[in-house]
């Protein structure tokens, strides 16, 4: 993890836990606890706000981080970007379903000396199979790399069947088991 991220994590993590709040740490941080490191600059926390009440979420999020990262956010209601010693935080909150799942099967990992939950891998390939930007089948790629043996392909391939069905968009499962057979030629 890159050092300025640290500090800001953990000021964002302190908060969580200590109030009790359910996260997932996902983005690159994740990704570099499943073996993949790329450069990063932000914090992205997957966070799930008590009783879906998002707006007292969003309020305590701000009470305590009053500091806007993006201006351009600010009105969003799920999304509370934040500054934190100069490094933008994004708290995403989880919508019921799926995304509470994330948090759900998040594993807990030491981070230097200190401990947090990060996205399970499975979950980061379905987050980033969705979004569906170049960087993001990349990531993807390097994620199947490094973690193949280990991931639960038949969750991924659930959820991302139903992402596609959602969504509309039968891309999403092609690229992916086109990732998959070439990955698979590496074995």
């Amino acid at each position: 993890m890159e050092k300025s991220l640290e500090a800001p994590l953990r000021k964002a993590l302190i908060f969580l836990e200590d109030s009790g709040f359910l996260y997932a740490i996902i983005g690159g941080i994740a990704l570099a606890q499943w073996g993949v490191v790329r450069a990063t600059l932000d914090v992205d926390i997957k966070v799930l706000a008590p009783d879906n009440d998002y707006t007292k979420m969003c309020t305590a999020l701000r009470s305590v981080f009053p500091i806007t990262a993006r201006k351009e956010l600010d009105t969003h209601p799920l999304i509370v970007a934040v500054e934190i010693d100069g490094v933008n935080v994004d708290f995403l909150l989880a919508l019921p379903g799926y995304e509470e799942n994330i948090i759900k099967r998040a594993v807990r990992r030491d981070l230097k000396g200190w401990q947090a939950w990060i996205c399970s891998a499975e979950d980061l390939i379905i987050q980033k199979a969705v979004a569906g930007r170049g960087k993001d089948w990349l990531d993807i790629e390097a994620l199947l790399i490094e973690q193949y043996r280990q991931l639960d392909q038949v969750y991924i391939n659930d959820w991302l069947s139903e992402f596609v069905e959602a969504l509309d968009d039968p891309d999403i499962l092609i690229k992916y088991e086109n990732l998959i057979q070439q990955v698979e030629k590496l074995y």
